[in-house]
């Protein structure tokens, strides 16, 4: 097997060793920049260590490049007629065979550009969109106001929201949530996780490992949200009213309401009652 395939299979490996783990030991606290620093942990050591165990693989990555295997051919001498026979056998005696492996690889390189392409039309239509939108302030923060009805987002240091169809109270929530995934560089998380998956999406776990991810970063988000003072049940209903809102591509830290953000809303609302109880 190629080295380049010895070596995504090893990093999958890896990380399904490690969502496993986590699962049994991080999925149910709520120490959530701890959980983070897992989840990065855990790709970055799937990334480098295969690096030092899969054989040959140095040589491919320092592009090394070797030469096409020569086509041999046994040559067999008999006594004492010395006559010369090729060892080659004749092609057309080959039975039919399809040739699995030669497929899989093509199927492999197929889907995985597939989702090369879906990656880079998804960094296309962020651009696509800033260049529709015009720039403003709210709250002092700047954001590029959105002309259509998408979900709020952020993407590295730009917000996106239509400041038209919120009222201040809620242009103050989001910009939080927003402000939060902005100052803490969620994207790179998004980005690091959304890499892993253009050559392992046939793998289940780290799909799997995705979600627990954006997840994680929502719970941070919201968790910047209600340390600012917001009643946490009037940011839950802003968050249902945007239940029906489009989403404008899945690389970006959405402010919209999947039952993960239920799911996080409810959790850290819960998590506030308790503290305040215990205080």
């Amino acid at each position: 097997m190629h080295p380049i395939f010895i070596y995504i299979i090893q990093v999958n490996c890896a990380l399904v060793l490690f969502y496993l783990l986590y699962t049994t030991l991080f999925k149910r606290d709520t120490f959530l920049k701890i959980r983070r620093f897992y989840f990065i942990s855990s790709i970055v050591f799937s990334l480098v260590y295969p690096l030092f165990v899969v054989p040959g693989l140095t040589d491919v990555l320092s592009f090394r490049a070797n030469g096409p295997a020569a086509d041999e051919t046994a040559i067999f001498i008999e006594a004492p007629t010395f006559e010369m026979v090729t060892g080659r056998e004749d092609a057309t005696a080959d039975s039919f065979h399809i040739p699995w492996k030669a497929l899989s690889v093509f199927v492999y390189i197929a889907v995985t550009l597939f989702f090369i392409f879906r990656f880079l039309w998804q960094l296309a239509s962020i651009f696509r969109i800033r260049l529709k939108s015009s720039k403003t302030f709210v709250s002092g923060i700047e954001i590029y106001d959105l002309k259509n009805d998408l979900t709020p987002f952020s993407f590295f240091g730009m917000i996106f929201m239509n400041s038209e169809m919120h009222s201040e109270e809620e242009l103050a929530q989001i910009i939080l949530h927003e402000h939060t995934h902005v100052r803490e560089k969620h994207s790179l998380d998004i980005m690091l996780i959304e890499t892993i998956l253009l050559f392992s999406w046939w793998n289940p776990f780290v799909w799997l490992l995705k979600r627990e991810m954006a997840m994680n970063l929502e719970y941070l988000a919201d968790n910047g949200v209600l340390r600012e003072g917001v009643d946490s049940k009037d940011y839950q209903y802003h968050l249902l009213r945007l239940t029906y809102h489009e989403t404008a591509v899945q690389i970006v830290n959405n402010f919209n309401v999947s039952l993960i953000n239920i799911s996080t809303s409810l959790t850290l609302l819960y998590h506030q009652i308790v503290d305040n109880l215990i205080v």
